[in-house]
């Protein structure tokens, strides 16, 4: 009976290039992002703003995956080679980025501000820094539709959790 198989581990370690700086930048901002956000989190509304962070994970994870599946761009370079989406963006920067101008944003008019700038942000600086590394690249998507599919779904996003929070707010 063999105890463990570490044939999947040595092989991660060696194909993954850990080696090269752009996945440490990968594996780095999976982590760093958060830390950041648990330092000027709100407490007192705790759960809200990490639920809005999770939806916002959830959201960029599947719509990640849906862009990657039908080919409308890909990463030729990632943390690990058999997930085809960018986890680190999908699951730490997009969420804190988009939960830390939820705090801010007291009004619409502040967050839709807030929001054009981080869409401007990702899609702008972060997608062409990603493809100049060689770790994004574009098939049929445009850095224009990025940028407009972050500001509607910023959008839709804080509507749904207003809507949540004042049904929340009647029944207390």
């Amino acid at each position: 009976m063999e105890i463990v198989n570490y044939d999947y581990i040595d092989n991660w370690i060696i194909l993954s290039s850990i080696a090269d700086l752009r996945w440490w930048l990968l594996f780095v901002s999976i982590f760093f992002p958060w830390m950041i956000w648990w330092k000027v989190v709100d407490r007192s509304r705790l759960f809200e703003i990490l639920s809005f962070g999770f939806f916002w994970a959830g959201m960029a994870t599947w719509l990640d995956l849906l862009g990657t599946t039908y080919n409308m761009w890909s990463y030729p370079f990632k943390l690990n080679d058999h997930i085809t989406t960018l986890l680190p963006a999908d699951i730490s920067v997009i969420p804190v980025m988009y939960m830390l101008l939820y705090q801010y944003a007291s009004t619409w008019k502040s967050y839709v501000i807030g929001n054009i700038l981080v869409a401007v942000i990702l899609s702008f600086i972060f997608e062409p820094l990603f493809m100049l590394l060689n770790m994004f690249e574009l098939q049929t998507w445009s850095h224009t539709k990025s940028f407009i599919s972050f500001l509607l779904l910023a959008i839709f996003t804080r509507t749904l959790f207003y809507l949540l929070c004042s049904i929340k707010e009647k029944k207390s």
